[in-house]
């Protein structure tokens, strides 16, 4: 009798079992396409929205940093490089032009110069340009080339 009773709840156990697995593998068999496609999306969506938020957190960043850039005392007017992790460079502090020597370790004092002393580049204006103007300037550099 005992043996009977080992036998019928070990059969009933496995098709429980059985029972339990094809209810989840036909449930999961149903929501896995509709599931993953909307997990998909959802990837999507996110990505999307991640790269929005670095391309203008990115702008922003590099307007404060320019406004910053602009509002100081101190410009790189030029520089020329000597050798390996030297270069002299001419920089316009206040009203004033000085070279200094910047090493890997170190920055010194060459000299002072005066305005008359110093050749400025042609600066571009604070004015944007569009994309189209630019490249329209580069097609006519490159006919007048050709």
């Amino acid at each position: 009798m005992l043996k009977e009773n080992r036998a019928i709840l070990l059969e009933a156990n496995i098709v429980d079992q059985l029972n339990s697995k094809n209810i989840e593998g036909e449930i999961a068999g149903r929501m896995s396409t509709s599931d993953n496609v909307w997990e998909l999306i959802g990837m999507v969506l996110l990505l999307a929205v991640i790269l929005i938020a670095t391309y203008y957190t990115t702008r922003w960043i590099g307007k404060m940093k320019f406004g910053q850039l602009k509002s100081n005392n101190f410009q790189l007017i030029d520089s020329y490089k000597i050798g390996p992790n030297k270069m002299l460079q001419i920089v316009k502090v206040a009203d004033k032009f000085i070279v200094i020597a910047v090493g890997k370790d170190s920055v010194e004092f060459v000299t002072e110069l005066s305005e008359e002393q110093v050749k400025l580049k042609n600066m571009p204006s604070g004015d944007k340009q569009s994309f189209k103007k630019l490249l329209e300037i580069m097609k006519n550099k490159n006919e007048s080339k050709a």
